[in-house]
């Protein structure tokens, strides 16, 4: 098990973010030192559960929770009580300064609210308690304990085609499950908390955090909103990315952000939410994404300040692969003769994108998910997409 101090130091160079927590300790069975192009098969979740509540009042969701993902809501908040004290971080201090983004997002999105008050039921914790473990990502920044890593997203001009792997410390993945509604799909993380990936009738998004070189509004801010609540709001309002730009104009994430998104007229468009203004990306065959910022210099800037001016295996590795993922990424959706779901899917499981265990670092791919915003249907599968099939989730449109 590595030390807080170790992994703190472990992790002092990399920029590139996970959206749910630090890595203090590898999963169990898990090989941290694998060779990095022959990567041992690591399965921690073979299906997700769907649970549907379409026609489902909102005063029976706890009922239907208990049946449906009672256990996974139960284990999840048991494993991030225990991620928070590895961090060494007190809940309930982080919960009393976390009571303002609590109160932005219970005004922006009340609905949202009500299931996150029904997974607390199921979970035998207040709400306060269970919306404070979802901000884990905001907690670590706060308590500047250290960068966040992980996470590549690509999106496809003219196919309305978006998605993600989601990078995660092993602790933080095998739990995930998928909310499915009228009128969006919400993939759910650690078994109770809205993991970053969510397709409504018009337009879809996933997300990257940015890592030291970038900072967000912060826990005070009235544009604070937390992740969950954001992009469910937004695939529910916003019917073009034009329209997600301009919400992410009021309302921001608390830890600084990108958003890229894909809607069904084919457009593209990503969003690094920052404390100041937003810088916003728009390119012709769409985007690709890792945990830097793109804006001009601030990459070169960041690796200069830890002697790491010129490009090398060791500024690879030290700072997570971010560059190189983006770069490939990049490079894929502007050359690819096809931006289509299968085209996807094929880049989030190639190499550096995909990740595996190795160099000591268990960030690894918890999630790939895929979303056709023309057809309105979500692919997703646990891990690394070649090791588990793809389920899909349709909406109505």
């Amino acid at each position: 098990m590595l030390t807080t101090k170790r992994a703190i130091l472990a992790t002092a160079l990399a920029l590139s973010g996970v959206a749910h927590a630090i890595s203090l300790e590898p999963a169990p069975g898990l090989n941290v030192n694998q060779p990095y192009y022959a990567p041992e098969s690591f399965v921690q979740q073979e299906s997700l559960p769907i649970v549907d509540i379409r026609g489902v009042k909102s005063s029976e969701y706890a009922e239907l929770f208990e049946k449906e993902v009672g256990e996974e809501v139960r284990r999840g908040i048991k494993e991030a009580k225990y991620v928070y004290k590895l961090a060494g971080i007190d809940v309930v201090e982080f919960e009393k300064r976390s009571m303002k983004v609590l109160e932005n997002s219970r005004k922006l999105n009340p609905d949202y609210f009500e299931v996150v008050e029904a997974l607390a039921k199921v979970g035998g914790i207040s709400v306060e308690t269970m919306f404070t473990l979802s901000q884990l990502d905001a907690a670590l920044a706060s308590a500047a304990q250290s960068s966040l890593s992980g996470c590549t997203t690509v999106s496809f001009a003219d196919t309305g085609v978006v998605g993600q792997v989601n990078d995660t410390p092993s602790l933080s993945g095998g739990n995930y499950w998928v909310l499915q509604a009228d009128d969006y799909v919400q993939v759910m993380a650690s078994g109770f908390y809205g993991s970053g990936q969510t397709l409504g009738k018009d337009i879809g998004v996933v997300i990257n955090f940015q890592g030291t070189d970038s900072q967000g509004v912060g826990l005070q801010s009235d544009s604070a909103i937390e992740l969950g609540a954001l992009q469910n709001y937004l695939v529910r309002n916003a019917k073009s990315v034009d329209d997600a730009e301009k919400i992410l104009d009021k309302y921001r994430t608390v830890v600084a952000s990108h958003f890229n998104f894909a809607d069904s007229n084919g457009d593209t468009v990503g969003v690094e939410m920052l404390e100041g203004d937003n810088y916003v990306i728009k390119r012709p065959a769409g985007i690709g994404h890792a945990n830097h910022s793109e804006r001009p210099g601030v990459m070169q800037s960041f690796a200069e300040s830890v002697g790491l001016a010129e490009k090398s295996k060791e500024r690879t590795i030290a700072t997570a692969y971010t560059e190189w993922r983006a770069e490939f990424a990049q490079q894929f959706i502007d050359n690819t003769p096809e931006g289509n779901v299968e085209a996807a899917k094929y880049v989030l499981n190639t190499k550096p994108i995909a990740q595996h265990a190795a160099y000591g670092s268990d960030f690894i791919s918890t999630l790939t998910a895929v979303m056709d915003t023309k057809e309105g249907c979500l692919e997703v599968a646990p891990g690394v997409g070649e090791w588990n099939d793809f389920q899909k989730v349709c909406l109505e449109k």
